[in-house]
């Protein structure tokens, strides 16, 4: 395991660098005066007499001063520590994170909570756009203020040219401020951002028809969950550690590795299907795997439509293998570590 390049601001914390110095510059002190006896004394027994009355006299100096490193050092030690902990838990989160990154998007989709269902046709299809909102304020801030005030002086003249004048003065401000701001924004529609809700023909156990409802959220949505999991774990460590900073740097790596693209397509799919179902023609067979949400409606984790491929749409089991991953770097660690609650 290679060294930290810095410390971390928690270790930072437990240093007093301040008390060191003072401490040490109080025993050097103390030492140059008892050094004194042992220069100017005429016998070896004055020179310890000298010592002892110098240190009884200057107790208060080396007192202070010793306890004062001793704090000192006991920081220090506890401050490297807790960097070389924290440095080689972030070094085990960073492989175990770049093992979990080795692995196939596919994982991500699949749990045990996920179940397969084959619906008969599409009834409904519906896109629900993300939408971003950009603008700016405008606007102007206007302060009023009034200022009162006292003063008392009194004064005397010193010869021809000298004068000497003594005043107090005191005072209060007091003001309101006005702020009248303009809004201008547009709000626009991610055509590539597009959550999904769909409703099939089914059949239930007894072979009555039934209706499933599907739902998935958009393909950003997911990206946003998946950087907000990661970036909530590098919280729990603390953000002053490098954990913490190792931890969130995956964030983005992790959401764009396991994150979908195929919401949109599934939903241009569907929207296909539904239109050749009304033209009498045949549609392709449909899968959708998901994980219950109530009575008859799920959310979508992965779809196939014919012979295509798993149309990825929801990472399901990514928090657990994203905890796996975790717990995996903590018990690798040196000590091993809890996260934080």
């Amino acid at each position: 395991m290679s060294r930290a390049p810095s410390m971390c601001g928690r270790a930072r914390r437990q240093l007093h660098r301040t008390s060191m110095a003072v401490g040490i510059i109080l025993l050097v002190i103390t030492a140059v005066l008892c050094a004194l006896p042992l220069i100017f004394a005429q016998t070896a027994g004055g020179a310890l007499a000298g010592m002892g009355t110098l240190l009884f006299f200057t107790s208060l100096l080396w007192i202070v001063g010793l306890v004062l490193l001793i704090v000192a050092v006991l920081g220090e030690l506890k401050a490297r520590k807790i960097n070389r902990e924290d440095w080689a838990t972030a070094t085990a989160l960073a492989a175990h994170a770049d093992q979990l990154l080795a692995q196939p998007r596919a994982n991500a989709y699949t749990s045990g909570a996920v179940i397969r269902l084959d619906p008969r046709r599409v009834l409904e299809v519906e896109r629900h756009f993300d939408e971003k909102t950009a603008g700016e304020a405008r606007g102007t801030l206007m302060h009023q203020f009034s200022m009162f005030g006292q003063s008392f002086g009194f004064g005397y003249a010193a010869g021809d040219r000298t004068a000497v004048n003594n005043s107090v003065h005191s005072g209060a401000i007091r003001g309101m401020s006005d702020v009248h701001l303009s809004l201008d924004s547009t709000t626009r529609h991610d055509l590539m951002g597009d959550a999904l809700f769909a409703l099939f023909e089914t059949v239930d156990q007894s072979g009555s028809p039934d209706t499933l409802r599907v739902t998935a959220l958009s393909n950003g949505a997911v990206h946003e969950w998946i950087h907000a999991l990661v970036a909530q774990t590098a919280q729990r460590f603390g953000m002053d550690t490098h954990s913490g900073v190792t931890v969130q740097g995956y964030a983005g790596n992790l959401a764009s590795h396991f994150g979908p693209a195929d919401v949109s397509y599934l939903s241009d799919r569907l929207h296909l299907a539904l239109a050749q179902d009304k033209r009498g023609e045949h549609a392709p067979e449909i899968l959708v795997d998901g994980v219950a949400s109530g009575r008859g409606a799920i959310v979508a984790t992965s779809a196939r439509i014919g012979g295509a491929d798993d149309l990825r749409i929801f990472p399901t089991a990514f928090p657990a293998m994203w905890g796996e991953s975790v717990g995996g770097a903590l018990a690798a660690a040196v000590p091993p570590k809890e996260i934080a609650r």
